[in-house]
């Protein structure tokens, strides 16, 4: 309430904007993240310098970073850079551009934020090349995580039951959902045989219809369900390696 009363009684913007991202950081303490965010949009950029807005722009992207709306937080770390043509007004938070290119996936794009913000630090030569070429290996195209395609994974399983589930990196589950599919058809190819065309057509067949639109169905899940373990197992170890590097360099 206090931060409130001097955002309304605030004499120039600059001060308004002070109480507005003081009132954000306690909402973030408080875990009120989406107060936090609603917060920070009154901020009057067009009327407070630089570097105050870059502070602001930074908070922004921090907030929408911890709610996981990476692309929001993308955008306000390219409006940072946008409407502030001096890097050395807003390197020292390059490293949260770093992170959220990882957790969308943009990884030659992180690798670039990451050379970025090694360029401008204030360390010297020997240092950055170290880095640099460290930098190079971590992001390098056997390093970063081959994703999978939901597309891809449901056209073999249209084809060859299972095989998208293999695909997908779920052995087992491609084995499973084959061996069923196999087993449908060769119930209803049992009961043709003894002449129960009845228990053929509509047991038989719903089990097969069952097993084949639900394997097809369980591929894009299975996909999802990989694509996100090996973007953790990526970006889990990078986050570390980054912000151990900000403390580093800055």
């Amino acid at each position: 309430m206090e931060y409130e009363r001097s955002i309304y009684h605030g004499l120039n913007p600059a001060e308004r904007t002070i109480a507005l991202l003081s009132k954000a950081e306690c909402l973030k303490r408080s875990d009120e993240l989406s107060e936090a965010a609603s917060t920070l949009t009154r901020v009057p950029y067009p009327d407070i310098h630089d570097t105050l807005a870059v502070k602001a722009r930074y908070q922004s992207a921090l907030v929408a970073y911890l709610r996981a709306d990476f692309k929001q937080a993308e955008s306000e770390m390219l409006q940072m850079a946008f409407y502030t043509r001096d890097t050395l007004l807003y390197r020292e938070y390059l490293f949260l551009k770093v992170l959220v290119l990882n957790e969308q996936g943009k990884w030659k794009e992180a690798h670039t934020a990451l050379e970025e913000m090694i360029i401008h630090s204030d360390a010297g030569r020997e240092v950055k090349d170290s880095l640099m070429h460290l930098a190079g290996k971590w992001y390098s195209d056997k390093s970063i995580p081959k994703l999978k395609k939901a597309e891809t994974a449901q056209k073999w399983a249209t084809f060859l039951p299972g095989s998208g589930h293999i695909y997908a990196g779920y052995v087992g589950e491609g084995i499973m959902n084959f061996a069923l599919q196999a087993a449908s058809l060769g119930m209803i190819g049992y009961h043709i045989y003894i002449s129960h065309f009845f228990t053929a057509f509509t047991v038989g067949s719903g089990l097969f219809q069952h097993f084949y639109f639900g394997g097809i169905n369980r591929v894009q899940f299975l996909v999802e369900k990989r694509n996100y373990k090996n973007k953790r197992a990526f970006n889990e170890p990078m986050k570390l390696i980054v912000l151990d590097m900000q403390q580093r360099l800055y």
